[in-house]
Order: C-alpha cells, then sequence, then structure tokens
C-alpha cells in the first residue's frame, strides 16, 4: 500500500491570521524578545512563516476533538496507561512487540491495529495519508510586533513579580500552503472536510498562547484536486462520477482492515475532468459533495466502537465493510 500511489488528493488552502497570531521558533534567544516569530531565509531575506508541522498539528488535534465528540473511542488516547483500553497506539504496538507470542507486525498488521485518526495522521509505527506544506506569506511578508506579557501569581491571582516577558506577534497578511492526502480512504477525507469547514469558520486556534487570546485563523478553501493513478474502474459516467477510496483501489484492501467497497456515486456538477496517465478531478469548495463524503467517516467511525467493543468481549471483528 505505502509504496504504491493509488489516489491522490490536493487541497489548496489561504490562511489570514484573525487578531494576534504566534508561532515560536523554538531557538533559545541571547537577547531581544522571550518568544520570538519563527523565520526562514526566503528570496534573500528572513520572513515569518507558518511551518507545515504546525499546520499539521493544529490539523490533527482538532480531528481528534471532532473524533472524540462524535464517538468518544474514534482516537487513542496518548497519554492512557498501558492498561486502559484507549491507550496510545503507538503503545499498544510496542506492547505487542514485546508479547512472547511474537506477533507479525507487518504494515497491514500495524495499520489493522490503529486507530481511525493514526492511520490518517500516523503515529510512531506507520506514516500518515496526510502532507502539509509550510505555508509562505503571499506578496510581502508581514513584520512581527513586540508585545510584553507577564506570567500571573497562581495563589493571589495577580501579576507575578518578575515575571515580565515580551513576545512577537503577527496580525495580518495571508499565507498560502496545499494538503496532500496520499492512498486515502474516502472516510478520511470526510474527516478533513469536517476540520476545512470549521477553519473556514474561524473556530480553529493555532500557535502558542490559544488559552489567552491568540492564534484565531480563517482559512479560504480553493481548488480540490483528485488524482486516480491506474483506476481499472471508470470513474467518469455521462452523469455521474465514481469516487474511490483506497480500498477500492487496492487489490490487499482486506488485509490491512480498509473498508472493503469503498465507493461514492456522485453527480457530475460543474467538475473539470481530465484523462491522461492519471485521471483528474477539480472541484471548488462549494461543489465538493462534502455532506456525502462526510457520512463516510461517521459510519465508519460507529463501525470502528463497534469492532472495539466486540474486541473487548471477546469476540471476533473485522475492520472492512
Amino acid at each position: 500500500m505505502f509504496k504504491r500511489l493509488l489516489n491522490e488528493c490536493k487541497i489548496d488552502l489561504t490562511l489570514r491570521p484573525e487578531g494576534a497570531l504566534l508561532i515560536k521558533s523554538g531557538l533559545a534567544q541571547v537577547s531581544g524578545v522571550d518568544m520570538a516569530w519563527v523565520t526562514v531565509d526566503r528570496n534573500g531575506t528572513k520572513e515569518v512563516y507558518l511551518p507545515g508541522s504546525s499546520l499539521k498539528g493544529t490539523i490533527r488535534s482538532h480531528a481528534e476533538r471532532i473524533a472524540r465528540t462524535l464517538n468518544d473511542s474514534a482516537a487513542c488516547n496518548t497519554l492512557g496507561g498501558k492498561r486502559d483500553k484507549l491507550r496510545s497506539c503507538g503503545s499498544a504496538l510496542d506492547i505487542m512487540k514485546g508479547d512472547k507470542k511474537q506477533i507479525d507486525l507487518s504494515t497491514p498488521t500495524v495499520y489493522q491495529h490503529s486507530c481511525p485518526l493514526c492511520r490518517l495522521f500516523g503515529n510512531t509505527w506507520i506514516m500518515g495519508r496526510l502532507a502539509t506544506e509550510d505555508a509562505y506569506a503571499v506578496g510581502e511578508a508581514p513584520k512581527p510586533q513586540q508585545r510584553d506579557g507577564v506570567g500571573i501569581d497562581r495563589f493571589t491571582g495577580g501579576a507575578s513579580r518578575g515575571a515580565k516577558f515580551e513576545l512577537e506577534v503577527i496580525t495580518g497578511g495571508q499565507f498560502k500552503t496545499a494538503l496532500h492526502l496520499q492512498n486515502f480512504e474516502l472516510w478520511q477525507l470526510g474527516l478533513i472536510g469536517f476540520v476545512l469547514q470549521d477553519l473556514r469558520d474561524g473556530l480553529v486556534r493555532m500557535g502558542s498562547g490559544k488559552s489567552r487570546g491568540l492564534g484565531k485563523v480563517v482559512a479560504e478553501v480553493g481548488n480540490l484536486t483528485l488524482h486516480y493513478i491506474g483506476a481499472k474502474e471508470k470513474i467518469v459516467e455521462a452523469d455521474h462520477l465514481n469516487l474511490l477510496g483506497a480500498g477500492a483501489l487496492f487489490a490487499e484492501a482486506e488485509k490491512y482492515g480498509m473498508v472493503k467497497d469503498d465507493r461514492l456515486q456522485v453527480p457530475k456538477g460543474q467538475t473539470t475532468v481530465k484523462v491522461n496517465l492519471r485521471q483528474t478531478l477539480a472541484f471548488t469548495f462549494g461543489d465538493f459533495p462534502w455532506k456525502e463524503v462526510g457520512s463516510k467517516w461517521v459510519s465508519y467511525a460507529q463501525a470502528f466502537k463497534d469492532r472495539l467493543d466486540k474486541k473487548y468481549r471477546g469476540e471476533e471483528a473485522t475492520d472492512g465493510k
């Protein structure tokens, strides 16, 4: 699965800070502000940017919140102990590795024993399906502004003596980036759709100081492009499209515990279609069938919970549908 390219989705994003935003550099500051913005050398100058790792972390964190709101079992607990039902997938696989039964921890087994969120974003055993580009400024990059902060005394609730600090924030600008999903299942695209909707509505914060009012961003979602490579099934019909997830394209889908019949028939609409070495479908955000794809995620999360319940009741459970 991971050595072949079956399908790919690219989503264009433009991020705009709504208020103050800080992504810390993480480097020790000999002089200057205590919390400096992360910068990169670009076009011969240093400028601020949004690292892809920060964006992916924000997307994963919000996706976990959505997943647990819908179904508490849909995401593993990274802080859970070894005896907890929802321990982290990485810890669970480490335990399996040390088991005297010598379980074969091949890639299909690892994928099967990972929770939905780890299947999408990855864990210490497998890479994720989602990759994020660094977000660079459109036009001239905004210049950081310096602000003062002060620590709060936990007992008095007032300012803590000697705890003053300085931080850099930006309050404007636009940053362009893109999300890439490779070998994705349709439910994974559906979950990303829920996150994108909340980003558009300004409900997601990123960076440092979120509890202090920093970090609000709004996303403008551009084009969404789907690529199918070597698909034997016809993607474009006369009056509709056949959207295919990895489970419908991969011969060993059942071995990996994927959804077996990972297909969705949607109206053709205003979709741009290109057919050459790969079949390409291009949508605007509003034209893409998010409701139908989102329902795939809702169904999958419930099915995962049912399988988990069967497992702890000692019944046989299968991942595919």
